[in-house]
């Protein structure tokens, strides 16, 4: 088995690879801290959780039942979420490459930080940057704006299939001019 790894070993697919993951990392970095913290909630709900007779439940294992059951749920949300931005990173690459940097093709990309992040990422790599956070910039984006503008406009959408399919179900883009 060792004889048949050694001789299928390719660097390029390694370097391939190497640089997706940095890229993914990139894109969904505020996601990917935000899943750390709820395994931080896991851990920490974990210890202090009393195993105790369902009869005699207190206020206390109520509380740290939920804090184990948001630190399950969170970093499962979060990557989903990552997940979706990559591939929206690898969408606008593509178009940015074969149209050139236009501010109209990047409007799509802006109703969240975790968007605004993938639009970045993807103008970094193509040297477009500044072009994309001078127009952040001027349309009222600061660091500041995490929340979607979908959800600061009508806090009840979380409650519509539309939202959560958007950012949790993204469909995989297999990139086309690129390897990375």
């Amino acid at each position: 088995m060792l004889k048949t790894y050694l001789t299928d070993y390719n660097p390029s697919k390694t370097l391939v690879f190497y640089n997706q993951f940095i890229r993914f990392i990139k894109v969904g970095r505020s996601l990917h801290f935000i899943a750390l913290i709820g395994i931080g909630l896991f851990y920490l709900g974990l210890s202090n959780f009393e195993l105790i007779p369902i009869s005699s439940f207190e206020f206390l294992n109520y509380f740290w039942g939920f804090i184990i059951y948001s630190g399950v749920t969170i970093p499962i949300f979060a990557e989903l979420d990552a997940f979706g931005r990559y591939q929206d990173y690898k969408v606008i690459k593509d178009v940015i490459y074969n149209n050139g940097y236009d501010n109209r093709l990047i409007n799509i990309f802006m109703s969240s930080k975790c968007q605004r992040d993938s639009v970045l990422v993807a103008a970094d790599d193509l040297e477009h940057r500044e072009k994309a956070e001078d127009y952040f910039y001027k349309n009222g984006y600061r660091w500041y704006h995490l929340l979607p503008d979908r959800f600061v406009k009508n806090p009840l959408v979380i409650f519509r299939k539309e939202f959560w399919y958007r950012i949790l179900f993204t469909k995989k883009y297999q990139l086309k001019n690129f390897y990375w």
